[in-house]
């Protein structure tokens, strides 16, 4: 499960992906990446080296948030698009990442509004050469998908702004430990429909307490 070498598309359009290159999925590349916003120095991006109860007992909590990158095999794809939009889950839950002016807009059309936001992309590009992989243009082709998963009252949330999702997707109660739901929710639904691929990596995001528990709400 460790962040050896994989890249990940951002969430875009077909007509805008070509704008946005591949990050690296690297603790280094997203604290950077989360400086330009201003995260925190006390906060930061750390490696999860495995899905195991003693792997994830390494990682210092309490656990804010956690990136997953995963391969778009057909069996995930088809398993994402039946969890998609028709989805009690997801439908009806207005996004938690995008300004209120976005609520009503559908998938491609929040991309487009992020894609013109002066502090999104520079952001991204201005990190996109900081991993230690060569990123190409033929990566865009083969790179994988990230998520991110967080908590917000008393539920752990599914944040992915990709096709077919209409909004964050509810993924049931929260523990007192983000990093173990997470877990659990990457061994049950993504694992066993990986097709043999490898191509997996976890992240969290660690740092002080926020006053909301063990795994602080967003």
């Amino acid at each position: 499960m460790s962040s050896s070498n994989p890249v990940a598309k951002a969430p875009c359009s077909k007509e805008l992906e070509r704008d946005w290159w591949p990050l690296e999925s690297s603790p280094d590349v997203l604290t950077k990446f989360a400086r330009h916003w201003d995260l925190p120095n006390e906060y930061e991006f750390v490696d999860v080296l495995g899905l195991d109860p003693e792997l994830l007992s390494l990682v210092s909590r309490p656990v804010h948030a956690v990136v997953f990158l995963f391969p778009d095999t057909p069996t995930i794809v088809d398993h994402r698009t039946k969890e998609g939009p028709g989805t009690p889950a997801a439908r009806g839950q207005e996004p938690l990442w995008i300004p209120q002016v976005g609520v009503a807009l559908d998938p491609d059309r929040r991309t487009a509004l992020l894609a013109a936001s002066p502090l999104i992309k520079p952001a991204h590009m201005a990190v996109v050469a900081a991993g230690d992989s060569q990123v190409r243009e033929s990566d865009w082709e083969d790179a994988d998908h990230f998520l991110a998963f967080v908590r917000h009252n008393g539920r752990v949330w599914e944040m992915d702004g990709n096709t077919p999702r209409t909004g964050p997707l509810d993924r049931g109660p929260a523990s007192n430990d983000l990093l173990e739901d997470a877990a659990r929710i990457i061994r049950d639904v993504y694992i066993p429909r990986a097709e043999g691929s490898v191509h997996f990596s976890t992240i969290a995001l660690v740092g002080p307490e926020s006053g909301a528990g063990a795994s602080g709400d967003v």
